[in-house]
């Protein structure tokens, strides 16, 4: 199979998401760490899982790249400030990423559309992570007791269910 030269507007894309992707799980380690419910906190400490599994499908394509991310202890770093900075609101906090997640969706199917066609399948891996965890967000703010499935699911095998999916295996 022929490989296809990678766009610099997609490597760059694709180091920025990868940083995030790090700097994401340290946000919800932290935001673990400062919240109050055990149940919350185990939802946030899935919520990173989820993020590490996201960057880890995608750290090879950094090395095939020859792509230097930024230091983790930096993104880490970052991570932590923007939840240090972040409400403990629950609901607060559902409703937050219920809004903005959406348009990251969008974003990774972006990525997935200018990537060489050998890249495409750890992207997708990628995009999937945004859309369990976004079904998991409107799951729990529903206070549907099954609201970490979609996230568990994709934990074991890098895709996200549609909506209902999970539901139907309890």
């Amino acid at each position: 199979m022929a490989t296809t030269e990678p766009s610099k507007t997609y490597l760059k894309t694709l180091l920025q998401y990868y940083e995030e992707e790090i700097e994401g799980a340290a946000y919800f380690d932290t935001l673990a760490e400062r919240l109050n419910e055990p149940d919350q906190r185990k939802k946030m400490v899935l919520m990173a899982d989820v993020e590490r599994y996201a960057s880890a499908a995608v750290e090879p394509l950094l090395e095939k790249y020859d792509l230097k991310p930024q230091a983790k202890e930096q993104l880490f770093k970052s991570g932590n400030n923007q939840a240090t900075a972040s409400s403990l609101n629950w609901t607060a906090i559902l409703e937050g990423m219920i809004k903005t997640f959406p348009g990251y969706i969008e974003m990774f199917k972006d990525l997935e559309a200018m990537a060489p066609a050998e890249d495409r399948p750890m992207l997708e891996v990628l995009t999937a992570h945004e859309v369990a965890a976004l079904e998991f967000l409107h799951l729990e703010s529903q206070l549907d007791p099954s609201s970490t499935l979609p996230m568990m699911h994709y934990l074991k095998t890098g895709t996200a269910e549609t909506p209902g999916d999970a539901k139907e295996q309890t």
